[in-house]
């Protein structure tokens, strides 16, 4: 079943390569700043990301997976097509700091004493 999703999205991915200016579009509509607070519920860590328009609601339980769906949430929130994601994803994302992903990694931290606030990087394809 993983194999034939696989050549799917291959096949997805071969064909419906998207253009440049649509990659630039797309990565355009994400925000530029983004903060997070997290706190502990059991197992799983809940985050609330604050963009400069709207608030989301993830969680995760482990802290390499809270980061993944922090960028995940945004590039469903921001109605990034299917054949950018892989792209965008590539060229951007939000990742906290060494000490922040410590204490996202840390099961005695409860919950975050300050927000994170991660700064999207230009790192754009020039032509």
């Amino acid at each position: 079943m993983i194999l034939i999703e696989n050549i799917k999205d291959l096949y997805y991915n071969f064909f419906n390569k998207p253009c440049r200016e649509v990659i630039v579009a797309n990565f355009n509509k994400l925000p530029d700043k983004i903060e997070i607070t997290w706190f502990r519920d059991g197992e799983y860590i809940i985050g609330n990301i604050k963009t400069e328009d709207n608030t989301y609601i993830t969680q995760a339980v482990s802290a390499d997976e809270f980061v993944e769906m922090v960028n995940d949430t945004l590039l469903a929130a921001y109605e990034i097509p299917q054949n950018c994601i892989n792209i965008i994803r590539n060229i951007k994302k939000f990742v906290p700091t060494k000490e922040q992903f410590a204490e996202l990694n840390n099961i005695a931290i409860k919950k975050s004493e300050s927000s994170l606030i991660l700064i999207k990087e230009k790192q754009l394809i020039t032509a």
